[in-house]
Formats: C-alpha cells, structure tokens, sequence
C-alpha cells in the first residue's frame, strides 16, 4: 500500500515538472536560428566596430607673405639654398673644383679656385665637417632686374682645420665647433630654360 503511495507521489511531481517547463517555454519561447537580433546590444564574441574615421594629413601651409610675385616662394628658395650652401661649402674645402663648377658663377669660381689650387701647392690638407645650418633668411631679392638676384644670410656650424705638410695644424681646431656666418647672393637669368640659381657673390 506505501508502495502505491510512493508511485502516486512521483507521478504528481512529473507532472507538476512538466506543467512548469510548459509554462517556461511559453515565456521564453524557442530559439530557431532565425531571431531577429538586437543591434543596440553589445554582443560580447564579436566586439563592435566604429566606423572608419577619415583622417586628413596635416601639412604645412605657407603664409601669404612667403609667396610673392606670382611664383616665387621663400620658404622653397631657401630650402633649395640650405642644400646649395652644404654641398658648396664641403666640396670647397675637399678641393672638388668639378662639383663646384655647375653650382657658381664663373667670378666665385675663380675665386675658389685660386684657393684651392693655392692650398694643392703648399701640400696643405683639410679636414672638414659640416654639422649644420642654424639659420637661414633672405635679406635682399630683386626679381626684377636682370639677372635676378636674392641674398641669404647663413648661421652655420662646422668643424674645420688646415694642416701642412708635416700634418701640424695652422688653421682651425679639430675639437672646436665654429659658427660661421656667411652672406650669399644667388643670382638667375630672366626668361632662360636652362638658367639656374648660382653663388654669385660671397660675404661675411
């Protein structure tokens, strides 16, 4: 008799089970694959993507004052300068007469030449170092007269020493950093294709 109790006892809880899964089911419903997902969620196996962003470079612009006449630019020359002053300065105190020629008028030509030729004939040796430029700026331009011509004004530092022939030193300093300031006027022939920008005239 306890026994038929016992069998009537389960039967009431599975079929008490069986009404609360019924309930839940009718809650929560059934996934079928094809749920309609809720894109303001945050889904936590794929993490979200914002969307590109355009990034815009920044480039420098130049101001209004450093473009005048039409075409000529400031900021341009002298940066085109800076170079020029660099490779005439190290070829000068190498000797390359060859490198120099394509870059000087024919007076300045002259005019290092006789130094450098000056030097070849007392066996005298240069040890040089450009470290660099600290300042540059035009101090004169006339872009109307023929040839035109522009003046820079260089701040530079450098190492440089002159030793003779017994290798004693008789200019410069090898350990000493020295400032120079140079004043180069560059001059370029109006209306012809094949003029460049040369070193016309040097002072300190």
């Amino acid at each position: 008799m306890s026994e038929a109790f016992q069998y009537i006892d389960i039967l009431i809880l599975a079929i008490i089970a069986g009404i609360v899964l019924l309930r839940l089911r009718s809650v929560l419903g059934r996934r079928t694959g094809h749920e309609k997902t809720d894109k303001t969620s945050y889904n936590y196996e794929t993490p979200q993507t914002s969307k590109e962003e355009k990034v815009i470079p920044i480039e420098p612009k130049t101001s209004s004052s450093a473009r005048e006449d039409g075409w000529f630019n400031n900021d341009d020359f002298l940066r085109g300068a800076a170079n020029a002053y660099e490779t005439i300065v190290t070829n000068f105190e190498n000797g390359n007469k060859d490198a120099l020629k394509p870059l000087l008028s024919d007076d300045v030509l002259n005019s290092f030449s006789t130094v450098i030729d000056e030097r070849n004939s007392k066996n005298e040796t240069v040890e040089f170092n450009f470290i660099g430029i600290e300042k540059s700026e035009i101090v004169h331009k006339d872009l109307k007269k023929n040839p035109m011509e522009v003046t820079v004004r260089f701040i530079s530092e450098m190492i440089t020493c002159i030793k003779n022939s017994k290798d004693e030193v008789v200019s410069g300093s090898l350990n000493q950093v020295q400032k120079i300031t140079d004043v180069w006027t560059f001059e370029k022939i109006k209306d012809k294709k094949s003029s460049n920008w040369l070193l016309a005239a040097t002072s300190d």
